[in-house]
């Protein structure tokens, strides 16, 4: 197996998709907790435990109507193995639950031949690399690079919550995968609530001279970048007018062109969005001219189509319960690098 990829455009060979079987709302784990506890929804909270199995169900026809189209664009798909993530476990950091591996993206970082599973700080997620453990193997068998961030402890002192918003400690690294795009020689770094500065300083000792990591502060201090921002082409990103404009993006970035969204179609979700509307510019690129996009976003759909770009529709209706658009829940493993 291999595992190559600098950037988040170039043409896809292969990638993980992931599951939603045996999807839950953890208990035990303090950083969910408070991301829970500081949700602007005022009209109820999540109700933890399993997931509903409708909601697996049509999270389950979507992903696989999803998996089909990559293949007809040439792409294998790996994914992780059916876990059981209802079971709660037991360790030195407590008794909890577990998550889901429906987002692939967010533990996983894929570089040439390197892949790092990060230091996330979800305690009920640390365990969750282990559902890619066929894949692990594969990739050390043919020369990969494998590396596991040390695993942060999040004891409640580590995230408390600060004027409605997460504040981390710097005592040792805390980021997901998914607070970070690939920009061919940069890492841009989202500072935010799932990602503190020494992280990024663990990652640049990690990577060496190959990549620069680039730290982006006061942008959006929730979570993950990717619904902030897309990197579409070597030229060209996505924006969320919201949170990005000419002034706050990297100065690497300034030139490029970029196409900023307003608003976005607002999926339904079951009882409690996980995530906001934003989830909907959560998109893939198949190649430089080639996205996918969910089809109720038709007003991004049409801006990209004016932008020359090919789009491919695949609904995502559970994306909002479960938390993944198109780029959560996937890994790119391969691109054929320009």
């Amino acid at each position: 197996m291999k595992i190559n990829t600098r950037n988040e455009y170039d043409k896809l060979k292969s990638i993980i998709v992931g599951r939603p079987e045996y999807a839950n709302w953890p208990i035990g784990d303090v950083f969910f907790d408070n991301m829970i506890s500081i949700s602007s929804f005022t009209e109820g909270t999540l109700d933890r435990g399993a997931v509903p199995i409708w909601v697996i169900q049509e999270a389950k026809e979507d992903m696989m109507n999803f998996i089909d189209l990559l293949n007809e664009q040439g792409v294998a798909v790996y994914r992780p193995e059916i876990t059981d993530f209802t079971k709660t476990i037991s360790d030195d950091r407590g008794v909890r639950s577990q998550f889901h591996s429906y987002s692939a993206r967010d533990l996983l970082l894929s570089l040439p031949n390197m892949m790092i599973e990060c230091p996330t700080p979800y305690l009920s997620r640390q365990n969750e690399t282990e559902a890619y453990h066929y894949i692990r193997y594969q990739a050390i068998q043919d020369g990969v690079r494998w590396i596991k961030a040390p695993r942060a402890k999040m004891e409640p002192a580590e995230c408390k919550v600060i004027g409605g918003r997460i504040r981390l400690t710097e005592r040792y690294p805390v980021f997901d995968a998914a607070n970070i795009m690939k920009v061919n020689d940069k890492l841009l770094y989202l500072v935010s609530a799932t990602a503190n500065e020494i992280g990024a300083d663990w990652l640049q000792s990690i990577v060496g001279n190959e990549f620069e990591v680039v730290k982006w502060k006061g942008v959006y201090a929730f979570s993950h970048i990717d619904s902030t921002l897309a990197m579409l082409n070597k030229d060209t990103i996505l924006c969320n007018a919201k949170r990005v404009n000419d002034h706050n993006l990297p100065d690497f970035m300034k030139d490029m062109k970029k196409i900023y969204v307003q608003d976005m179609a607002e999926r339904t979700y079951h009882k409690f969005p996980y995530a906001s509307k934003w989830i909907g510019m959560n998109v893939l690129s198949v190649d430089p001219e080639t996205i996918f996009v969910d089809p109720i976003q038709t007003d991004l759909i049409s801006k990209l189509k004016e932008n020359k770009f090919k789009v491919i529709e695949s609904p995502l209706r559970q994306s909002r319960t479960l938390g993944g658009g198109f780029h959560c829940i996937t890994c790119d493993l391969e691109r054929e690098c320009e």
